[in-house]
């Protein structure tokens, strides 16, 4: 399995927002390590609720391309109509619709 790539700069703002905001924890200012401790966090937590949606969103399509595949169910084209519409057409020429 790859290492996920979570996104440092989105982290690092985050970090600083939150340490410029001057964000309290109980009756105690956070430091900046303690903003890049919970920014990281958020960003775990992003990534891990992202990555779940991903495997039912794959598990989803799986599920459907078998039931397709149950139903014998295949993409339509105009192929049997070939024959006919170039009869309507016929030596290139309109035909009244």
């Amino acid at each position: 399995m790859k290492a996920p790539k979570y996104n440092k700069s989105r982290i690092m703002k985050t970090a600083w927002n939150m340490f410029k905001a001057g964000k309290k924890y109980r009756n105690h200012v956070l430091t900046f390590a303690e903003c890049m401790k919970e920014a990281w966090k958020e960003e775990r937590t992003s990534y891990n609720k992202a990555m779940s949606m991903y495997q039912l969103f794959n598990m989803n399509k799986k599920q459907c391309e078998s039931r397709d595949a149950k139903r014998n169910i295949s993409t339509c084209s105009m192929a049997f109509m070939a024959n006919t519409l170039t009869n309507y057409y016929a030596n290139n020429r309109y035909n009244g619709d």
